[in-house]
């Protein structure tokens, strides 16, 4: 899912993803495409991050 706003991990402003674990909304250095989720969600998927 693509969005506009500003990422809840670094701050920047534009397009952004939604992630699929935790629901964050983060921009796409943020995002891992392949997983579908943020960098925090990515690194450690079996722990919900908020």
């Amino acid at each position: 899912m693509e969005l506009i706003g500003i990422c809840s991990i670094c701050g920047k402003a534009g397009k952004m993803h939604g992630c699929h674990l935790c629901g964050s909304t983060v921009c796409k250095s943020c995002y891992d495409v392949s997983k579908g989720m943020c960098k925090r969600c990515a690194r450690n998927p079996g722990k919900m991050i908020k």
